[in-house]
């Protein structure tokens, strides 16, 4: 017993109905449409309710869309740095998570409600103008956190600087990641030059009255 092998018990399906086979069979000429008209001759198109105005006309239509990278912050005002720190103190994301201030998992942006009147040193992903200013005049410092969001792509420079070799293989006779030159596998042709730049002769010989690969007339 396979799955093909399956089927409905005899008498639990109906045989299909085949119109326009004739009058004898109940459901020739007009096939059971009835005479005539838009409903015999199916130019109704399925949005269609009879006049009134269709669901996708009658529903509200928004603007816009929806930034599928765009980035939730964590927002931390200068009046709360001042209040939960003391002056010379180093302010980052994991301080300010065991403070209570912001919520784990996200990025920090610090705004400028509120005024600071100690020396502090913030590190976070964002600074607003008004906010760095303020930092600023208080005697204070700022560090911006740049966040890595992906692996940098083989061959290219990472955050450091380093570049990253790729893992596969160039191609032959192009360049590696360190800049050298990778020798072609395949035989050039014959009266080409190779990876070397070395004229490779033709075994096949040139026609007569005309000259061959060392410029020598034949």
């Amino acid at each position: 017993m396979n799955l093909h092998d399956l089927k409905p018990a005899r008498g639990a399906t109906h045989r299909r109905k085949r119109v326009g086979r004739g009058e004898s069979s109940g459901k020739g000429k007009t096939s059971g449409r009835g005479s005539k008209g838009q409903l015999a001759r199916g130019s109704v198109p399925p949005w269609f309710e009879g006049g009134q105005m269709p669901i996708q006309r009658r529903v509200p239509k928004w603007g816009g869309f929806t930034n599928r990278n765009r980035i939730e912050y964590s927002i931390v005002n200068l009046g709360r740095l001042d209040d939960s720190f003391e002056g010379g103190e180093v302010v980052t994301p994991e301080a300010l998570q065991e403070k209570g201030l912001i919520r784990k998992g996200r990025p920090v942006k610090v705004l400028a409600r509120g005024e600071i009147a100690k020396a502090l040193t913030v590190r976070a992903q964002r600074f607003s103008r008004q906010a760095k200013d303020k930092i600023e005049a208080a005697g204070g410092s700022i560090e911006e956190i740049v966040p890595s969001r992906s692996k940098p792509r083989e061959g290219k420079q990472n955050a450091k600087g380093e570049i990253v070799p790729s893992r596969s293989k160039p191609r032959e006779g192009k360049q590696n990641a360190k800049g050298e030159i990778v020798p072609s596998r395949s035989k050039p042709r014959k009266g080409t030059q190779n990876a070397k730049g070395e004229i490779v002769p033709s075994r096949s010989k040139p026609r007569k009255g005309t000259q061959n690969a060392k410029g020598e007339s034949v």
